[in-house]
Formats: C-alpha cells, structure tokens, sequence
C-alpha cells in the first residue's frame, strides 16, 4: 500500500520573531527568495504574515499585496496560505493583546488579482493566554465574520487548534453549517497555555477530527517539533516548520535559513520511508483548485 506523500509547511516569518532570534526574512524581497529556498528542499504549502519597512509586523492590505506579488512572481508554485492574525495596536497598558482575526480578509490583499489570490487561511478558533504578557481575543462573532469573509473570497480556512476545545469549536460550526466538510486542522501541541507536546495528546486530538480532515501537526518551538513531527508522519498527517515556529537546527545551533529546517524535515520523511508532497500533489490531496498555467504565466 502506497503511503500518501507528507505535505511541509514552512512558516517563513510570523509576526513575533525578531532578526536578534534568528535570520527572518523580512521584507517581500527576502520573503520571496526565502519561500523559493523553501520549496526547492520541499516546502508545499508557504504560511504568510507580513511585516513593515521598520521589521514591525503589518495590518496594511496593501503589505500583503507588495508580498504576496513578489512571492508569487519568483515562486509561484506552491499552496498560500495567509494569515489574519496581529496585534491590537490600540491595547493600553502591561498586557499585549492579539487578535486572530484582527485583519478582515479582503481581495484587496492580492491586489483583487485572480492569479495571486491565495488558497488557504489561517484561522484562530479561542481566546487563550499566548505567554505571561500576551493575551489572544477571539470573540465568536469576529470567527465567524471572519469565516464568511474566507468561503466567499473562495479560499479555505484552516482551523488552529490547541487544545481540544478548539477542535469542539470547530465541530459546532461544522454542525451548524458555517464551516464546511471536510475540514483542515493545524494541531498545535506545547503552546504556554495550550496541550501538552506528547505523542499521546497527538494521537487522542487526531481521534477527535472528522473523518476525511487534513491535518497537520506542529510542535511549539525547537524543543518540541521534530518528535512531534516524526509522530505525525507515523500518525499519517502533515508537518510544518520555519522561523515562526522554531529557530534552532539542532541543540545550541541555530539555524541559517527557513530552507534549512525544511531541509532536516524532509530528511526525516525520507527516513521513516514517505515522499514529501509537491505542490502540485498538495493541492491534490488537499482538494485545492490547480492554479491555471496561464494565470501563473501572467505573473512572472
């Protein structure tokens, strides 16, 4: 029996990690050349927040557009997956605040371009502590504005889930028909306030998901990931890494480039006997509409 190729997702910059923590590719320039690298050693699916001239993160459409064209001008072939989250700049005080669905998705973050609109969406689910200093607010209406706001630009949301009350979350709007079968999961395991980074939780959250969703597994920082990852392969689920999500190659090293943890990921496919997923293969098995050749063509 063929086993089904294991899909990585590289999170090349997220909206936390500094140039001090590790190399991140800032700018659309270096965001674009650093998803390039990526996929050449096998990333499938690239995971896009945006940052600002000054490194800072970004809320501006117009950012996501600068990025989200030069992305797909030099590599135009893998999945895109955009997130919504940042934080509140209004907050006052010690405490930060963040808010998963603080930018309304809207075509105008590809510019209202058919041949750059991304196909995937982040989608954060709860409210939860992210650290002792650091809040994230999800209010349902805003999940489920956000939701409507996804299916009617025709992408699709992938749900963050860090306990298993996210996944009851996810499966009430499934009842309710305001998220639709079959549904993509990201399993985050280890986060300050979230379940614990064991096999065991990963196997009892995949026993949770609906029959026929994707998903795919990350353990929270470089402590965590590759054993987590290496019990998804196993699980028969996907796998992410990349700067947002760990900095380190190995114990005290850190790492020089996105492409190099993707690298060390498809190693250990390749050791525990799976193919890495192409882009191409990706969009198969995720049920993802195939971007037409000459849509792409039109943007190199």
């Amino acid at each position: 029996m063929l086993k089904q190729p294991v899909i990585i997702t590289c999170a090349i910059t997220g909206h936390r990690t500094t140039r001090a923590i590790a190399p991140v590719p800032l700018t659309p320039e270096e965001q674009s050349q650093s998803a390039r690298e990526a996929v050449k050693d096998g990333a499938a699916i690239i995971h896009l927040h945006v940052r600002g001239d000054n490194g800072e993160e970004s809320l501006d459409p117009e950012r996501y557009y600068e990025a989200i064209y030069k992305l797909r001008q030099i590599v135009p072939t893998p999945i895109l997956e955009i997130t919504p989250r940042g934080t509140d700049r209004l907050a006052q005080g010690s405490i930060k605040f963040e808010r998963g669905n603080l930018v309304k998705i809207s075509a105008a973050m590809w510019g209202d371009r058919p041949e750059l609109k991304p196909e995937m969406c982040a989608l954060n689910l709860s409210s939860r502590n992210i650290d002792e200093k650091t809040i994230i607010l999800n209010p349902p209406h805003d999940i489920r504005d956000q939701i409507e706001r996804i299916y009617g630009l025709g992408l699709i949301p992938r749900c963050d889930v860090y306990d298993i009350g996210d996944i009851r979350v996810a499966l009430g709007l499934l009842e309710k028909g305001i998220l639709k079968a079959p549904l993509h999961f990201l399993l985050i395991l280890g986060s300050y306030s979230g379940i614990g980074a064991t096999a065991e939780n990963l196997e009892y959250m995949v026993q949770q998901l609906p029959a026929q969703s994707h998903w795919t597994a990350l353990g929270s920082g470089s402590r965590y990931n590759y054993a987590i990852a290496e019990r998804a392969i196993l699980l028969g689920g996907h796998i992410r890494t990349g700067f947002e999500d760990e900095t380190y190659i190995s114990k005290g090293q850190k790492a020089r480039s996105n492409a190099e943890l993707v690298a060390k990921f498809t190693m250990l496919c390749e050791e525990l006997g799976h193919q890495i997923s192409t882009p191409a293969q990706a969009r198969h098995i995720l049920g993802l509409t195939q971007q037409p050749e000459q849509k792409l063509a039109a943007i190199i």
